[in-house]
């Protein structure tokens, strides 16, 4: 019995099927499905229903499966606490972060954050929430930057900033003229949204909805930069992050009231052998007069 069998298992029960899971692991099938056969063998139970086409754990290997995730989980916690020095962000760093966030954030930051931290390679990868935390229990991700969800409950935040929504507008719009919109002068108007997945958007519903306001289903993707090209046509409106309001030929940023905010935050798995890194990273980010100015600025 060893770690390489273990994780042979978890690949299988990921991908359900033999090849693929000698495929990600990287070894040929005979010597995956000999290896996990010899596991079957000395813990003397059957983990995986090899009868149809798709395979499935049986009821027995799916208890075992989840002490071998453990175990797994473990491990590697056991091997970041080994290569742990006085540094707590020393090496490779791998940061998911949510399209909605990244090209208005990272621009902002990522060069001093590179100067301030030396001794970190600092890898992004943009990722939706939900794939965001399931990269974080598999360990892909060391930590991520992303909007506030109850999901995060199990995991360790760190506040980074609270965010304003407004209303993008053409600035041929009649609401251009307001000074401030309220969610109920929205009735009737053509809202874009960005496709399911994003938090984003499903934040933003949760008010258009108690105000009784309708999402359009003219545009469904995942960039916000093809939503305002769509608002400067005059071909509806959304819904903006305060960050991303920059200046852009006719378009009109406006407030909304009640005053609509996401809380932005650096997350990990609550075990991570690097907390007090975390720690660092989020009270640096947080700080950066670059991420104040952003937020503070004042928008058309």
């Amino acid at each position: 019995m060893n770690l390489k069998d273990f994780e042979y298992v978890k690949a299988i029960a990921h991908y359900k099927h033999f090849r693929k899971a000698a495929d990600a692991c990287f070894v040929s099938q005979p010597t995956l499905s000999g290896q996990v056969k010899k596991l079957e063998q000395e813990l003397g139970v059957v983990l995986f229903d090899r009868s149809t086409k798709q395979v499935t754990l049986t009821s027995k290997g799916a208890r075992l499966l989840a002490q071998i995730e453990l175990i797994l989980e473990q491990t590697q916690i056991l091997k970041e606490l080994a290569a742990t020095s006085n540094e707590p962000l020393q090496g490779k760093l791998t940061i998911g972060i949510i399209p909605t966030i990244a090209p208005y954030l990272l621009p902002a930051l990522l060069t001093s954050m590179k100067a301030a931290f030396i001794d970190s390679q600092f890898s992004f990868i943009e990722m939706q929430t939900a794939t965001i935390l399931e990269a974080l229990n598999n360990g892909e991700l060391d930590f991520a930057i992303l909007a506030d969800v109850p999901e995060l409950i199990n995991y360790h935040a760190v506040a980074l900033y609270k965010e304003d929504f407004l209303v993008a507008v053409s600035q041929d719009n009649a609401l251009s003229k307001h000074k401030k919109v309220a969610l109920s002068d929205l009735q009737g108007c053509s809202l874009l949204m960005l496709s399911d997945g994003h938090c984003f958007k499903d934040q933003a519903q949760k008010f258009c909805f108690s105000a009784g306001v309708d999402v359009s289903n003219q545009y469904k993707g995942n960039s916000l930069e093809t939503l305002l090209a769509l608002v400067a046509m005059d071909d509806g409106i959304t819904f903006v992050p305060k960050l991303a309001c920059t200046e852009r030929a006719g378009i009109d940023y406006m407030p909304i009231f009640p005053n609509q905010q996401r809380n932005v935050v650096f997350a990990c798995r609550k075990h991570y052998p690097h907390l007090s890194g975390v720690e660092q990273l989020g009270e640096w980010l947080s700080a950066h007069p670059n991420l104040k100015a952003k937020l503070t600025k004042k928008v058309n």
